[in-house]
């Protein structure tokens, strides 16, 4: 069976290789969402992110950066995700609402899938593939919607 800490492994192998996204593709990072996120995220290298920090929490940036930024920064997010589903399945509650609730939205919505996924190399591919059809079978755990289900069970239709 596949687990949450399987699954971050496996996002953390993927995303290993990928550099920081261009400074120009955040530009708006500290407009957005503050000086701590601007400082957790410009330059730095997505599995490098502190997923623990107050500037990572502070930002929920997928649908609003440049395709290749939000490309990059996805593994990061869906670390997080894992951790908060590892931490739910062990005592029965997550840490943080609003970068679960962030990253969920972000990869329910077609758009998404769309203008943000065809940047990922085959390996994050691979990697977010398994996350999602991962995350169809916990549903209930992460309160998804049967039209969430839905999205997330089409876009990795093979």
């Amino acid at each position: 069976m596949t687990t949450p800490a399987e699954l971050a492994e496996a996002v953390r192998r993927a995303w290993d290789d990928v550099p920081a996204p261009p400074a120009e593709d955040l530009e708006l990072m500290e407009w957005g969402w503050g000086e701590a996120a601007a400082r957790e995220f410009v330059g730095v290298r997505p599995v490098d992110v502190d997923i623990e920090s107050r500037g990572f929490y502070a930002a929920t940036p997928l649908l609003d950066l440049p395709p290749r930024a939000a490309a990059a920064y996805l593994g990061t997010y869906l670390l997080s995700l894992l951790k908060g589903l590892r931490l739910q399945q062990v005592s029965g509650v997550f840490d943080d609402v609003l970068t679960r609730s962030h990253t969920l939205t972000s990869l329910t919505l077609p758009s998404f899938w769309e203008r943000v996924v065809p940047q990922l190399s085959p390996d994050c591919r691979r990697a977010l593939v398994d996350v999602a059809r991962y995350l169809t079978t916990v549903s209930d755990e992460l309160a998804l919607t049967g039209e969430q289900v839905a999205i997330l069970a089409a876009k990795t239709a093979v």
